[in-house]
């Protein structure tokens, strides 16, 4: 008798299952191109978590106040922006009238004295080819930017901030799909 519970806890931990010894594959790494379309299904806005390698003086942001949509899609109409191959740089704070540089591969987009309108913050605008790595140059502190095509394909606007002080990356960027009153 005493026996039989002694045999029920062997046949127990004997029919216990075990680690399966075959090898699981590990998620798959999604492409820049299958987030964005993973993202469009999910009919929501690209955060932080989306973006891949996001470097430090970089953000991602859409809590901010923000113009309506019919505002938005006019705007992109203005700029000729408002297909998915396009993004709009938009220069704001800390631009006191240095040369700045913005160019792609084979297209320089942009370059001029550029000073920010203290009222409205915001210094320019530039549609950009986001297909390419866009780069930024500052005359004034010789400090340069690159933003990935990764990042900019996720994006419509892309607000560039100055910091002078900061010599060797004199930018800060914040990837948006919000575009902020501009006037």
């Amino acid at each position: 008798m005493k026996k039989l519970p002694f045999l029920a806890l062997i046949v127990l931990f004997s029919m216990c299952k075990s680690a399966s010894h075959v090898a699981t594959k590990p998620p798959k790494e999604l492409t820049v191109d299958e987030r964005i379309e993973k993202i469009k299904e999910e009919d929501r806005l690209p955060e932080e978590d989306d973006v891949m390698d996001l470097p430090d003086y970089a953000q991602v942001r859409d809590d901010f106040r923000s113009v309506t949509d019919k505002t938005r899609d006019s705007y992109l109409r203005g700029m000729n922006a408002s297909a998915d191959n396009y993004s709009v740089v938009i220069l704001t704070k800390g631009f006191k009238g240095e040369n700045i540089s913005i160019k792609g591969n084979s297209k320089t987009y942009y370059y001029a004295m550029t000073m920010s309108d203290l009222r409205s913050g915001i210094a320019k605008s530039i549609r950009v080819d986001n297909t390419q790595n866009i780069v930024l140059k500052d005359s004034y502190t010789g400090g340069s930017l690159t933003i990935e095509s990764d990042h900019a394909k996720m994006f419509k606007f892309i607000y560039v901030m100055k910091n002078n002080a900061n010599k060797e990356t004199p930018f800060k960027v914040t990837f948006s799909n919000t575009l902020r009153p501009v006037r």
